[in-house]
């Protein structure tokens, strides 16, 4: 299980604006990922490549599965619950 400091960490894209996360997610560099929370949460990762993404994921160590590339529609109603559940990264 991951406390939420941790999924503050997991979470890349609370640490860009809105345009940038919305130019990474149009080029296709962001995957959503599933931590093991109570509640269900979700984070991302900004990588070239799902097999990249999945590198990052297992290298946190904190049972994140990588679900796929956030697609660009999808982003905003998302950035904003997630940064209604987590708090910005310095």
């Amino acid at each position: 299980m991951v406390d939420d400091e941790a999924a503050d960490i997991c979470d890349e894209l609370t640490r860009f604006s809105d345009a940038q996360a919305t130019l990474l997610t149009s080029r296709g560099l962001v995957y959503l990922t599933d931590l093991k929370l109570d509640g269900g949460r979700h984070a991302t990762i900004v990588a070239a490549s799902h097999a990249d993404a999945e590198s990052v994921a297992r290298a946190r160590g904190r049972g994140e599965r990588v679900i796929g590339r956030m697609a660009f529609g999808f982003l905003h109603g998302l950035r904003r619950s997630l940064l209604q559940k987590m708090r910005l990264c310095a």
